[in-house]
């Protein structure tokens, strides 16, 4: 057999291993790996599947049990050395030809032993078979009645098996096909609509309070003038100035001063001005009178208070988009085409397939203690049989199940998405979990211990059949037996307990 043997480096991955059998050239190819190499066993049936691909009929040839094993769950011819390979004839396993009959079987010829035997009237020998019938019937019931009677009890081993299935939901597949993997599913879509109040955590500064204190006015006149209630004055320093309002009537002597109490326009610290700050009068009194601040004003203040910010819309859209497919699931699980068709509606397929509202009761950096979003969207899912994904589940753990071995139960199933798709196909893994019990078949142990001593008997059966712990056989009556069990099948009872 012609080929190529190519030896993998011990950081080489599955991809590069893939681009050496496609630079082989060769129609049958031996990968050996180092001993360091760890490989899944999906990475082993990655390389089958690029092998198939190619045409190339591939083994494998790695010093551990383990690393054999997975590569031999995956389809691919596992060595233990390079001599064994090249010694050994390997192929591909679906091009294994059965083995076949070479020859029709012999078959009886009927009445070919009569001329051995004299011809006799037809009712004697009615007669004498009916009497010999009697008699073994007379001789079995009264062996039955005295013979011993032996009870074999055997506790089967069992194990647990999982193996991992990545499958493709397929929603225009009719049935599932077991050889691709493919399950068929049908999409389901769902508007679902919700509110949702978060309190804000923004942070920022608000005037609240008004700075006061005293200004002096001059009086340039030779006549008395009244500064009348309200008369603003600013400040000319700043590049935009703040005013103040006076809160009483105030009377200058002609060429003297006189002082009133004045507050600030808006709140805010903007407000506490330093002394001589104000020296501006609005309006008809700036005719008559000067004004000026001997001392600094105060009293004007800021608040902290919450705002809304875009982290607050970031987390309100998360969790409100969370309630909303929560919600969608529920939706769709008691759909009328879900329900009438028995179907499982899978929560890891959902995706958003339109946003028709997205609304907030709040701009960012606008004080508000909580801030609302109104949303709604439509979802669309994938609903599948779970009878399909049984099938499959179990078609898979009995490739696992090992030899002398049955498949007993499928415990757990459970599923996890590998791609997310919003048209027909979608991949999935499928984690399949299940028990396995050796196979017993309670003829095959009548059959090994009739006429044995209970030690020759535990010894067949315990070479024959995996079983948890020692046989269990019981004679009776003990006056009859001789220490071994009965020749006659009949008179065995076996039972197989299992966990």
């Amino acid at each position: 057999m012609s080929g190529r043997i190519v030896a993998l480096d011990p950081n080489e991955d599955v991809a590069g291993a893939c681009d050496r059998l496609r630079w082989s050239e060769a129609r049958h190819v031996l990968l050996v790996f180092p001993s360091e190499t760890r490989w899944r066993e999906l990475d082993y049936a990655r390389l089958q599947r690029t092998a198939q691909a190619l045409g190339i009929v591939l083994a494998v040839v790695h010093p551990k049990l383990h690393q054999r094993l997975a590569a031999r769950e995956a389809g691919l011819v596992a060595f233990t050395s390079v001599e064994q390979a090249t010694s050994t004839r390997w192929s591909s396993p679906e091009h294994t030809e059965p083995l076949r009959r070479q020859q029709p079987p012999r078959r009886f010829i009927p009445n070919s032993l009569g001329r051995f035997f004299p011809r006799r009237s037809r009712l004697a020998q009615v007669v004498r078979a009916v009497i010999a019938v009697a008699a073994l019937g007379i001789v079995a019931s009264a062996a039955l009645i005295l013979a011993p009677h032996a009870r074999i009890t055997l506790v089967a081993s069992s194990q647990p098996i999982q193996t991992i299935v990545q499958a493709t939901l397929d929603t225009r597949a009719a049935t599932v096909n077991l050889a691709e993997r493919i399950i068929p599913a049908q999409r389901v879509d769902v508007v679902v609509e919700d509110r949702l109040t978060v309190p804000t955590t923004g942070r920022k500064e608000v005037p609240k309070f008004k700075a006061r204190g005293l200004v002096t006015f001059t009086n340039f006149l030779v006549t008395p003038y009244t500064v009348p209630k309200d008369t603003v004055v600013r400040t000319t320093a700043t590049g935009a100035p703040i005013r103040f309002i006076t809160l009483a009537d105030v009377e200058v002597p002609p060429g003297g001063q006189a002082n009133v109490e004045v507050e600030a326009l808006e709140e805010g610290a903007r407000g506490n001005v330093p002394a001589y700050q104000i020296n501006r009068v609005e309006g008809v009194p700036a005719l008559a009178v000067t004004v000026f601040n001997l001392e600094p004003l105060q009293g004007g203040g800021d608040v902290i208070v919450r705002s809304v910010t875009e982290s607050d819309y970031r987390r309100l859209r998360a969790a409100l988009r969370e309630r909303l497919l929560q919600l969608a699931v529920e939706q769709m699980r008691q759909a009328p085409e879900v329900v009438n068709s028995g179907l499982v509606v899978l929560p890891e397929t959902l995706f958003i397939a339109d946003v028709q509202d997205e609304t907030y009761d709040r701009f960012i950096a606008e004080q508000a203690d909580q801030v609302t979003l109104n949303m709604r969207l439509q979802v669309a899912g994938l609903a599948i049989d779970p009878r399909d994904v049984r099938a499959l589940a179990r078609d898979a753990l009995l490739k696992k199940t090992p030899q002398g071995f049955s498949l007993l139960s499928i415990d757990q199933i459970r599923s996890a998405v590998v791609e997310e798709g919003t048209g027909s196909l979608t991949q999935i893994y499928i984690t399949a979990r299940g028990k396995a019990g050796a196979e017993i078949d309670p003829n095959t142990v009548r059959e090994l211990a009739r006429g044995k001593t209970l030690a020759e008997a535990q010894i067949a059966l315990l070479r024959t059949f995996s079983l948890r712990q020692s046989p269990r056989i019981e004679l009776e009556p003990s006056w009859l037996t001789s220490g071994r069990l009965p020749l006659l099948t009949l008179r065995i009872e076996a039972r197989v307990l299992r966990e």
